[in-house]
């Protein structure tokens, strides 16, 4: 069959941009340096292109694994609906102890801030979202924009405050993680993250829900009722934390849904969170 056909243009073409060094950190003892990479959905003509919000998300792993590729296809949907999507690594519990995670998110935040121009970018709409452990590190990153001993390492010019957080079950209230008796998450993993020597102290530091404020960024909570890995009450507690202090948030317990599983990557789930960050684009909270 042979046949001539018209085809509008309706859709904007999209282009993925893999390992981008975002940041430069010791390694190996701090005898040498490692970089961070991220990967970015971004659109293919950029030039005279407006500025679009963006998404810096967090990959989980218990503290220990991470990727910037493994969400990225889920992560599409909202590439398709206006936003510049970023996915970055930040270093593990085998690299590097507590504070060294939320040093590098707030690193990546920087990066894309300094980058806005180049990347379509408005520095003011810029949402961290993360699961799991990446969870923790978002919501460490919408209450701790007053702590500046985190913000390390380059483009110190520009700020890493958020303009709002997506938290898919991740810990907040770190010290109560002990809690955690399983197969997945074992207590070595918030060992190893935290450091033995200063776990205690660590564990307060690394816990959001100390943090939150007049200044803390709006929240998008959404946890199972049936997680066996991180218990409810973590976001349970966190809610009410930003309750207390008259922080917008948005609180969804999944019927009958475990720690990470499918049901949390659905249209219906993808769909609330579209319509919490369309509304603090539009600034309508």
């Amino acid at each position: 069959m042979k046949k001539e056909i018209s085809v509008n243009v309706e859709q904007e073409v999209l282009s993925l941009v893999t390992d981008i060094t975002y940041s430069c950190v010791p390694d190996w003892y701090d005898a040498v340096y490692t970089d961070l990479k991220m990967n970015l959905i971004i659109p293919k003509h950029r030039e005279a292109h407006k500025k679009m919000p963006a998404i810096l998300w967090l990959c989980g792993g218990a503290y220990s694994v991470v990727s910037n590729s493994a969400w990225m296809p889920e992560l599409m949907y909202f590439a398709r609906h206006g936003y510049i999507v970023a996915s970055a690594e930040y270093r593990t519990s085998n690299k590097a102890t507590f504070p060294a995670g939320i040093v590098d998110v707030k690193s990546a935040i920087r990066y894309l801030k300094a980058h806005a121009d180049q990347f379509c970018i408005d520095s003011d709409k810029i949402f961290v979202m993360g699961e799991s452990a990446g969870g923790t590190y978002a919501c460490l990153a919408g209450t701790t924009s007053d702590v500046k001993e985190w913000d390390q390492g380059e483009n110190l010019s520009f700020d890493s405050q958020v303009a709002g957080v997506v938290d898919y079950y991740g810990p907040s209230d770190i010290g109560k993680t002990s809690v955690i008796k399983n197969d997945v998450v074992p207590s070595w993993a918030t060992t190893a993250f935290l450091g033995e020597d200063e776990y205690d102290e660590n564990a307060r530091k690394a816990s959001a829900v100390n943090y939150v404020d007049e200044k803390t960024a709006p929240f998008l909570i959404l946890h199972g009722t049936k997680d066996g890995t991180v218990p409810i009450e973590q976001s349970n507690e966190l809610y009410e934390k930003l309750q207390e202090k008259g922080i917008y948030a948005e609180y969804y317990q999944i019927l009958g849904a475990g720690h990470g599983e499918d049901i949390f990557y659905q249209k219906k789930i993808k769909e609330l969170v579209l319509a919490f960050l369309d509304k603090l684009v539009r600034g309508s909270i």
